[in-house]
């Protein structure tokens, strides 16, 4: 099997959060899709390891931002390559917001938003896909570009985390 097959699934690059006003955290998704249309419902994959998979089976919410191509280095430092288990990444976050489920929603670098409750889980292995119905959904810049996971590795030279559902290792 040619491994490198992978890598010509399409994604996008999202900002996955949960939490409350007291303890949040947020991790950088590639796995996120639309499953239904009504009602609305949004599937994410989290891996097993990642504290924002503790935190929705928690909180039993989460918001979907989606970046923009345009996005500055620091955002997917901050949300990407670091553990929420020893580091608060909305202190280092300088525009979010938290929905009316009181969960965070990050707007810094995004374009669109989605704020879900969790409707069901399925265990695959290293991660758990999360169904969420979608509950509000903002637009919050028209004229941006999504950024893709195929700009990100192509332009930017983005490297793929080791708990991302698209590591490859080689």
């Amino acid at each position: 099997m040619d491994i490198n097959t992978f890598s010509k699934l399409s994604y996008g690059v999202y900002v996955v959060a949960s939490g409350n006003k007291e303890r949040q955290n947020a991790f950088i998704a590639t796995t996120v899709m639309q499953v239904t249309s009504e009602p609305a419902k949004i599937v994410v994959a989290c891996n097993k390891n990642n504290f924002t998979t503790s935190l929705i089976r928690e909180s039993k919410v989460f918001s979907v931002s989606v970046l923009k191509q345009n996005y500055k280095p620091t955002t997917m430092g901050t949300f990407g390559f670091r553990s929420g288990k020893d580091f608060n990444k909305f202190e280092h976050c300088n525009e979010f917001i938290f929905g009316n489920t009181q969960t965070p929603i990050v707007i810094e670098d995004c374009l669109a938003w989605f704020e879900c409750e969790l409707t069901d889980e399925m265990d695959v292995g290293t991660h758990i896909l999360f169904v969420g119905k979608v509950l509000d959904a903002q637009i919050i810049a028209e004229n941006e570009i999504p950024l893709t996971y195929s700009y990100y590795h192509e332009m930017k030279k983005g490297v793929t985390p080791k708990n991302a559902p698209s590591y490859i290792k080689k």
